[in-house]
């Protein structure tokens, strides 16, 4: 068999196994979705769509330039293009339709990173198919369950797939030709997506120095690798917003960042910041001894680490942007999940890949090293899968399982504002099942001229859905 018949086998083995993570990941995002989403709008979305985007839209005031202006500290594009497409076809606003489409877009980023992480590591079938069950069990929707029962938050997916497009392609050794145009374009799609992308230039930075330092020269092959990141975080700088009344949500002291920091990091041990520095050990040595000169990156390695830099930047960031808010006093908001899942990925990527390495370096008979490196990847992977599976049982303990027994909740409290316009029905009421904290917001959009006969199925139930609306609620069994 030559080269060319391997690397076909290669893909087509890739090809299924993308295949299967979109399928897991999809349905169970979906399940999600059935049991526990409803078509109310929540928090940012009543502002951003009911009373701008789809008012302006029906009246002709709308212009192209407002898909590009800022929402807090983002470029939210695509969503916004996303959200007036499914209005126009749809013919009113659904959340639920813009759930099942997010479950799709969040599925395909996951499918994607698999794939890309499986031809880039080159290895066997076994390999494969651990990769996609990490892969795969990582983008179970439970820990992300803000974004995933949210419609607004298609931003999310779109930042996270642009961004991994974006890693993958200008990430690769003396990049050139049409993966760094490609690369660029994944790159500046995704700063139009969420503010999160500005941060994959800084990774790809990261990994072109670590490249220099680890071969101890700068050579012609980095500066092509990092001219295509200097020109994104350009572009990033030049598009970056700034909100004021955000200011005294960043971190106040050096030690409330490297707290917060830390809970991120040690993400989904999250409640005890010291795990972090287990969890990320494996990810940390391999950096360190490239650095130090002790080992030459693997297949795939570059990659993996380019996601898990991506992340710790996005953890950074996190910390000081909202660092002083309170959001993660003992935890990390929900919504962040989507991000913070690729270091943990990336972290046991590098463990497996220690553990190979420790036991064929001890031969086949296996020596005392090969064991020790065994018992302690298989002692890292225990300490992981068990905040993995605690964080899991407590979000499905308060948040899911709540959700589930009472899934209408968030409609009935919606229909009685509606019907009673007294903001006292929310009074008391869990802050997720609220529409809205400010019930004006709320009140302005239901008021709205432009907005009848257009308005979520549940608020107008005597008009007929749209197509998409009838089409996702047979998918999700709600006929």
């Amino acid at each position: 068999m030559n080269y060319g018949d391997t690397e076909a086998r290669r893909e087509r083995g890739g090809a299924w196994l993308a295949a299967v993570v979109f399928v897991v990941v999809l349905a169970a995002q979906l399940a999600l979705v059935a049991v526990a989403g409803t078509d109310i709008p929540w928090g940012d979305a009543w502002d951003v769509e009911g009373r701008g985007l789809y008012p302006a839209w029906r009246d002709g005031t709308w212009r192209a330039v407002d898909f590009f202006r800022t929402h807090n500290e983002h470029r939210i594009f695509w969503t916004k293009a996303l959200d007036v497409g499914l209005f126009s076809v749809n013919g009113q606003w659904d959340p639920l339709v813009q759930l099942v489409v997010g479950a799709g877009l969040r599925a395909l980023a996951a499918a994607g990173l698999a794939a890309m992480v499986v031809r880039a590591s080159g290895v066997g079938a076994k390999g494969n198919a651990l990769i996609a069950v990490g892969v795969a069990l990582a983008f179970l929707p439970q820990l992300a369950w803000h974004n995933a029962l949210w419609g607004f938050q298609s931003q999310v997916y779109f930042s996270l797939g642009f961004s991994i497009l974006a890693l993958r392609w200008l990430g690769g050794e003396g990049v050139a030709g049409w993966q760094r145009w490609a690369g660029l374009a994944a790159g500046g799609a995704g700063l139009l997506a969420m503010g999160g992308a500005a941060l994959v230039p800084v990774a790809l930075i990261g990994l072109v120095g670590l490249r220099a330092v680890e071969r101890r020269r700068w050579s012609a092959a980095r500066s092509c690798e990092v001219w295509p990141a200097v020109g994104l975080l350009v572009a990033a700088w030049a598009l970056r917003a700034e909100v004021r009344e955000h200011a005294a949500l960043q971190a106040q002291s050096a030690g409330q960042w490297g707290e917060t920091f830390l809970r991120a990091l040690a993400w989904p041990q999250a409640w005890q910041p010291w795990a972090a520095l287990v969890l990320n050990a494996p990810l940390a040595w391999i950096v360190v001894a490239r650095v130090r000169g002790k080992r030459r990156a693997s297949a795939g390695e570059d990659f993996v680490v380019l996601c898990g830099g991506w992340a710790v930047s996005m953890a950074a960031a996190m910390a000081w942007s909202r660092g002083a808010s309170g959001e993660f006093a003992g935890a990390v908001p929900s919504r962040y999940a989507d991000f913070l899942v690729l270091l943990p990925v990336a972290n046991a990527w590098c463990a497996v890949v220690l553990v190979r390495e420790a036991r064929a370096e001890g031969g086949a008979g296996g020596g005392s090293g090969a064991r020790v490196a065994s018992v302690v990847g298989a002692a890292w992977g225990l300490f992981l899968l068990i905040g993995w599976a605690g964080l899991s049982g407590e979000t499905m303990q308060r948040i899911i399982l709540p959700r589930m027994r009472d899934r209408e909740a968030p409609v009935r409290l919606a229909v009685a504002f509606q019907r009673s316009g007294d903001p006292a029905v929310w009074a008391g009421q869990p802050r997720l099942l609220v529409p809205h904290a400010n019930p004006e917001s709320v009140r302005a959009v239901l008021e709205d001229t432009r907005m009848r006969g257009v308005l979520p199925p549940s608020l107008q139930p005597e008009r007929p859905m749209g197509p998409l609306s009838r089409a996702v609620r047979w998918v999700l069994g709600r006929e």
